[in-house]
């Protein structure tokens, strides 16, 4: 069966988000204060002191995570379908969470955005058709 293209938008945003998550969580791993990043001024809002276990949930969750999602995806899997609705849900809240403790960034919108597009394409009846024939 074809590809919809609802399946490639959300190859493309997990891949995105991939990229985006092993990225910070190793400029996170090379410099824990945050400093390069400009955000060791948000170490007093957090309850940790340095940015290591932040890194660390970027590389996996929003980094290695999202890889494997899109890998399932691509190839059609069903299993890919669950996760990549609950790591939507995460990226929404995440969002929703971070507004209030260190205020709005164009970058909020992006990926609150990417979370909000994510939801909507994982419930779109191509991509439910295309994963249930897939597996089948």
């Amino acid at each position: 069966m074809k590809r919809p293209l609802s399946i490639k938008i959300l190859i493309i945003i997990k891949l995105f988000i991939a990229i985006s998550g092993i990225a910070t969580g190793l400029m996170l791993f090379s410099d824990p204060s945050g400093r390069r990043m400009g955000m060791d001024i948000f170490l007093d809002k957090i309850p940790f002191q340095s940015f290591i276990l932040l890194g660390l949930w970027f590389v996996g969750p929003y980094g290695l995570l999202p890889a494997t999602l899109a890998y399932g995806l691509y190839r059609g899997n069903l299993w890919a379908w669950r996760p990549s609705l609950y790591l939507a849900v995460v990226e929404v809240v995440w969002i929703i969470v971070q507004i209030p403790m260190f205020g709005f960034g164009v970058l909020h919108l992006i990926f609150g955005s990417i979370g909000v597009a994510s939801i909507y394409l994982v419930y779109r009846p191509s991509v439910m058709e295309y994963l249930n024939k897939s597996e089948g």
